[in-house]
Formats: C-alpha cells, structure tokens, sequence
C-alpha cells in the first residue's frame, strides 16, 4: 500500500457546484477500489491531495488525473509505501483551506501571501504535511 501527496493547478476555478460534483464522483470511485484521503482546495485554483490505496490503483487514477484537461501542473510531492491508512475512514475528505482556523499552522501566513500558491506548495512540501496533520487533528 502507498500514500501519494499531489498539487495541482485547476485550468479556471472551481465552483461549489464543482466542487460538490468532483467530490461525489471520487467518494463512489474511491468505495468501489479501496481509497482514501483528503483534498484541500485553496479557493483559487490550488488543489493539494493525498491519496492511500493499492500502488496499481493509485497510479491508475494519478494517470487519470494528469490527463484530465481541469487540471495542469500536476506534480508528485510525496510517496512512500505506508503500513496503516492515515485516513482509514475517509473515502475523501475535503476542506476549503481558507476555511480553516489556520492560525496554528506554521508557514500558512506565507502561504496567503504568495502569487502563485500552487509554486509556494511545491518549494515546501513541509507545509503540506502541516496542513494535513492538522486538518486530521481537527476533524477525528
């Protein structure tokens, strides 16, 4: 079993009716092939996921989604070959991260400040790690 973290940039942002579509479609999809995991969305076009499953599985849907014409840059932040599920009941949790109390997040600050979100994401993927700990740590 893997745990893979990707960022991406959405081709235009996505609406809340989106967003509740993508969000239903990848619940059914993640049940029936043993997924979980957490999107958070950055209301600006910045999607940050972590997906844990079968390595076959995974790599099927990440080639998916690399072709999917909503989405560009997508890049690979973290993959690691995981023992346990870090989100075992999640088939996809999801957060608006400008909804968050980010106040305890370190870097989040810098994250607000920047241009280019999804470019901050990339040069530090600590962040992300702080981003999803704490979400986890706020909804278990």
């Amino acid at each position: 079993m893997i745990e893979m973290i990707y960022v991406s940039k959405a081709s235009s942002r996505f609406t809340e009716k989106e967003l509740k579509e993508l969000l239903a479609k990848a619940r059914t999809n993640n049940t029936k092939t043993g997924l979980t995991g957490l999107l958070l969305y950055d209301g600006q076009g910045t999607f940050i996921q972590v997906l844990e499953g079968e390595e076959s599985v995974i790599e099927a849907l990440f080639k998916t989604i690399k072709n999917d014409k909503r989405h560009s840059r997508v890049n690979v932040l973290w993959r690691k070959d995981i023992e346990e599920r870090g989100f075992p009941d999640w088939k996809m949790g999801y957060q608006n991260i400008l909804d968050m109390d980010t106040s305890t997040i370190m870097g989040f600050s810098d994250f607000l400040q920047q241009d280019k979100n999804h470019d901050y994401v990339l040069t530090n993927p600590g962040f992300v790690l702080n981003m999803l700990k704490h979400f986890k740590s706020k909804h278990q």
